[in-house]
């Protein structure tokens, strides 16, 4: 379904319910670009209820859509914000007035009062199966301390991103997923063509060269895929060591290995491309230097710790609010790199063609940080002008003289436009074919379409509203863990060992099966003893579990071990989930042993 298929978007539905009455008493829609104001202010708010203790304009909801061209891609995105005096709470969390905005699922409840709540339901439901059996099992192991909603954010070549949150506070976060079995797969394939090919072309090679090949050939496999292994352990050991207003903020990573998860800060109001969208296609000056200005800034201490990001682009800058001036964010940092002053140049291609600098195609020329300086020239002549000044030249044509010709165009574009002076300078300084003689950070930092004296004392203001309300990392400690250093085993004579049979059932000692709906759930409370890890798998649901949460059937909370016992026409039934679900850290041991074992077979390495 395409979500702009109509000129205005139903994205979900809100019930009031009556704790009292015990129902809904109304409803009303949610739309794809009309904010909804609630309170019991009649003039300022579209929905009015009518309890003393609302305030007069209680919460705010809002929509946020990724992509305007593509919006199958990434469902709309419905925010709510706590505007009251009396505070509100998101399915039990406390929400904070002034804070960031909470993204809603479908069956969020928001509690208003103590007499009145609304619950949300989404117009459209996203995918079930969003996670695979052995991420739902990893997952289990840190469910305790993160829960990952199917709210999928994005998605890219080896993962997605969906929201998460932490379970002791309620803090939601983009929990981005890198599946690395993809990954080594990927890189297997396309060894193996290359492989087939070289016997192809030398079809009956002497034995003793076909076993040298051979064994290059595996030395070569595992070379390249460690080597993709620490592209992604690299993006979170980067991540680790940063803290700035606009750059994005780690909360934790967890490696497993045929998983990453790593937890960051979400960032409600979308990227800059959806932001330009909003906006109606491009910027004015001033909306467009304050957003440039604060990349910078973020540039500014990536290139101060010798680090270059290689993939600057709108769709990696994050916005906190559609209000003007709001703080912007840095993130996406699977291409960056630490690099060592003067003496190392990169070589690598790699990042998005339309915003690469010239001299990345020239690999053997390398190239220096000076690429992140023509990635953003080439983001802030699209916000001043609404297209993409180098679009498809790479591929079609990637010379310099085809750039040349895009720059002329660019100028056009720009005098079309009516861009101011200062700001066209800026970008002429920027989008630099020799990197020698392009600006650099902190050049362009003091560029007068900054520091001009009419705007200089404006622009350092502004941005000291925008980060007023970030706050630093406070953890302290390594924020990157294995996942089997977070599994808790439990002592021997606490109960008996869950082992994994070869018909596929787990049995305890007495040989007995367990299946989840012969053990009836009962709730306990604090003053109850623990029940041991293997007998709470055995369970249809942990009796841990916060009853706080959206829907507690939801990936990955649903028992995945059994036949779905849950009567049909359940929204989250699935006919399918017949197979056992093991004991997370007995599973993940023997899913590690027989990846290792299969692709030392395959190759001849055992």
């Amino acid at each position: 379904m395409s979500f702009l298929s109509t000129p205005i978007d139903l994205v979900g539905t809100v019930s009031v319910w009556d704790a009292q009455l015990k129902r809904a008493t109304n409803s009303f829609p949610i739309y794809s670009n009309v904010e909804v104001y609630v309170g019991r202010d009649q003039r300022r708010c579209n929905h009015v209820v009518d309890d003393p203790v609302i305030s007069n304009i209680h919460l705010r909801i809002y929509t946020i859509i990724f992509d305007r061209e593509n919006p199958d891609e990434v469902a709309p995105l419905v925010y709510a914000q706590d505007l009251s005096m009396n505070g509100t709470s998101w399915n039990g969390y406390p929400m904070g007035k002034g804070k960031e905005s909470f993204l809603l699922s479908d069956g969020d409840v928001l509690r208003l009062s103590p007499k009145l709540s609304l619950h949300f339901r989404c117009a459209v439901q996203g995918k079930e199966d969003c996670f695979d059996m052995l991420q739902m099992i990893e997952m289990r192991v840190f469910e305790d301390q993160y829960s990952v909603t199917p709210q999928k954010l994005g998605s890219g070549a080896y993962g997605q991103v969906h929201m998460a949150f932490k379970k002791d506070t309620g803090q939601q976060l983009a929990c981005k997923i890198v599946d690395l079995r993809a990954l080594k797969n990927k890189v297997v394939r396309e060894a193996e063509d290359q492989h087939s090919r070289h016997f192809k072309e030398d079809a009956f090679p002497p034995n003793r060269n076909r076993l040298l090949v051979t064994r290059a050939f595996k030395k070569s496999l595992q070379r390249k895929i460690q080597e993709k292994l620490d592209v992604y352990s690299r993006e979170a050991r980067i991540l680790e060591s940063l803290c700035h207003p606009n750059i994005i903020s780690i909360e934790k990573v967890i490696e497993s290995s045929n998983t990453i998860y790593l937890f960051q800060e979400l960032v409600t109001a979308g990227d800059l491309f959806s932001y330009i969208q909003y906006k109606g296609g491009k910027l004015d000056d001033i909306e467009a230097a304050v957003i440039v200005r604060q990349v910078l800034m973020a540039l500014d201490y990536l290139h101060q710790r010798e680090i270059v990001h290689r993939d600057l682009k709108p769709d990696n800058i994050l916005m906190t609010s559609l209000a003007d001036g709001c703080r912007v964010v840095l993130t996406d940092f699977g291409c960056a790199r630490f690099v060592r002053p003067t003496v190392e140049r990169m070589s690598t291609l790699i990042g998005t063609f339309d915003y690469s600098a010239p001299e990345m195609l020239k690999s053997k020329q390398g190239y220096t940080k000076a690429v992140d300086l023509w990635s953003l020239g080439c983001v802030a002549a699209v916000l001043l002008t609404g297209d993409i000044p180098f679009k498809n030249s790479l591929t079609t044509d990637p010379t310099d003289l085809s750039r040349e010709r895009d720059l002329e165009k660019l100028e056009a574009d720009m005098e079309w436009n009516k861009i101011r002076q200062r700001a066209r300078d800026l970008v002429r300084k920027l989008l630099v074919f020799d990197e020698a003689k392009r600006i650099d950070v902190k050049q362009a930092l003091n560029h007068n379409w900054f520091t001009n004296p009419s705007h200089r004392v404006e622009f350092e203001a502004l941005y000291r509203r925008a980060i007023r309300g970030w706050k630093p990392r406070t953890h302290k400690g390594s924020l990157i863990s294995n996942l089997g250093s977070l599994i808790k085993i439990p002592e021997q004579d606490s109960a008996p060992m869950q082992t994994l049979c070869s018909d596929g059932y787990s049995r305890v000692d007495s040989g007995q099966s367990y299946a989840a709906e012969e053990i009836p759930y009962q709730a306990r409370d604090s003053s109850t003893p623990p029940v041991s890890q293997e007998y709470e798998l055995c369970r249809g649901h942990s009796a841990s579990m916060s009853t706080t949460l959206s829907d507690p059937e939801l990936p990955p909370h649903c028992w995945v071990g059994h036949a779905d016992t849950r009567p049909p026409g359940h929204p989250h039934r699935n006919q399918d989930r017949d197979c056992f679900c093991p004991d997370p850290l007995e599973f993940i041991l023997q899913e590690q042993s027989s990846h290792m074992q299969t692709f030392s077979a395959g190759y001849g390495m055992t």
